[in-house]
């Protein structure tokens, strides 16, 4: 889904104008950031947790110039489901995902 996409299902779910549904989102999106930048972390209830974890500095190789390369520590953020989501995903006769997942079939194969 794309950011209409997003704000189009929440205005006709909730009955509220398209107007009062973007200063919603563009606020969610705000509080995020500042969030995620001050407390490292930010929860989304009934979803999971977005958190800012550090990634290590480590080498790598220019995939062009086979060149050895140092790749600095960074931030990330990653998101951790909770467990009612988790289980809802994983209900016996879901839907998997049509891009990126394994289907239950070639799991079983592997």
């Amino acid at each position: 889904m794309n950011r209409d996409e997003i704000l189009e299902g929440i205005m006709r779910a909730a009955g509220i104008s398209k107007a009062n549904i973007n200063r919603f989102y563009e606020g969610l999106v705000e509080l995020a950031k500042k969030k995620l930048a001050q407390d490292g972390e930010f929860v989304f209830p009934g979803l999971g947790v977005l958190r800012v974890r550090v990634r290590k500095a480590r080498s790598g190789r220019n995939p062009k110039t086979g060149e050895s390369i140092q790749i600095p520590r960074r931030r990330v953020v990653r998101f951790g489901a909770y467990k009612e989501l988790k289980d809802i995903l994983n209900k016996e006769g879901a839907p998997a995902a049509e891009t990126g997942a394994e289907s239950d079939e070639e799991a079983k194969k592997a």
